[in-house]
Parts: C-alpha cells; structure tokens; sequence
C-alpha cells in the first residue's frame, strides 16, 4: 500500500506528489481548486483545468490537505481561495464550477466568505 504525506520542494512549495500511471507527479497545493469524489477514486481539478484521476477515496485526502481546504458534502472538497459568490444553497468557484453545499457547511462557508 502507497502511503501517501503533504510534500515539499526545495523552494518551500507545499504540495502532494499523485500517483500518476507508473510515475509520480508534484501537485502544489495552490494550484488545487477542488477535488470531487467518485466511489474509489479521487478526481483533482487543478487551476489551469488539467484533471487528475487517482485511486483513493477521498476521505483519504482530506486528512492529508491543510485547512483552507472544506469539504462541502459528501463528494467534493474545495480550496476556499477559489470561492467566487454564494448562490442559494450553493457556492460558485472562480471556475464558474456550482457546487451544492450541505446544510451544515453553509454558515461555515459564509462565514468565510464574509471575512475575505
């Protein structure tokens, strides 16, 4: 089993090295937006639109990611730097991505929001 830890570059970029078919590849956190769960798999939607599918759940990653990093409902995980403006029961990402927040994340998320 692949025991996977927040990584670092020389130059102090944290990020998380993705097991990528028979290599790995360095992923800085910054350039996360968010990451969507679909059953044993972890998709990472990165700011440039390139998206990496990877084997774990993503419960996995989210003891692994720092704080600004929220998960909304069940399936997804946002990097809360990208979070654009809230919609009724829903936020959108500077992507112009919708994502439905579940009933106990909303406060939190606009508590966030109204702090930035």
């Amino acid at each position: 089993m692949t025991v996977l830890h927040p990584a670092r570059t020389p130059n102090g970029l944290d990020g998380l090295r993705l097991p990528l078919n028979s290599h790995k590849v360095f992923v800085p956190l910054r350039d996360i937006m968010r990451l969507e769960g679909q059953r044993n798999y972890t998709l990472f939607v990165l700011r440039n639109g390139q998206k990496i599918l990877v084997s774990k759940t993503i419960g996995f990653y989210e003891v692994l990611l720092p704080p600004n990093f929220i998960r909304v409902n069940r399936g997804c995980i946002i990097n809360t730097v990208y979070l654009d403006i809230s919609l009724n029961k829903s936020f959108r990402l500077k992507d112009g991505y919708e994502i439905p927040v579940s009933r106990r994340k909303i406060k939190q998320l606009e508590a966030l929001r109204d702090v930035a």
